[in-house]
């Protein structure tokens, strides 16, 4: 099975050394069925602190996935889907601001590219997949799942 990360996930595994081992214990077990999404990468480049953080990370984590062709950019199909997703969540007037934050921006096109690969996104953001997977259906654990389930 595909599995998507969301940037939450990797920053959760920066700040906590505990996680972070085993995050990179789940890494190397299921690197063959990884994928990192460049809303991700961009998500996580955005948040970097400075220059020699943004080397450590496009070297730690981009770079490779990129060089095994694992680095998942969407396409026209994607940015259609994620742009569906939208319409139909606008017509609930009681996400109005939530549509206006760039984060949830983000997390509709995490889960239309998840959706175009047939992946599982691991996420410490249930709430947001969940509404998103009221209108697309999309399959999401918390990452303490997703460890044990390995």
């Amino acid at each position: 099975m595909i599995q998507l990360i969301d940037s939450n996930v990797y920053i959760h595994g920066f700040r906590d050394s505990a996680f972070g081992e085993t995050l990179r214990q789940f890494h190397q077990k299921h690197l063959p069925h990884l994928v990192l999404s460049v809303v991700v990468a961009h998500e996580l480049l955005v948040g970097t602190a400075n220059a020699t953080r943004e080397r450590s990370l496009r070297r730690g984590l981009v770079e490779p996935f990129r060089t095994r062709q694992r680095l998942h950019v969407p396409g026209r199909q994607t940015w259609e889907m994620a742009a569906k997703i939208d319409r139909g969540l606008r017509k609930r007037m009681s996400l109005e601001s939530k549509l206006h934050t760039r984060s949830f921006a983000n997390d509709i096109l995490i889960a239309a590219s998840a959706r175009e690969l047939g992946a599982l996104i691991v996420t410490e953001n249930s709430a947001d997949f969940s509404i998103i997977a009221s209108v697309l259906n999309i399959r999401f654990t918390q990452p303490q799942e997703a460890f044990e389930i390995s």
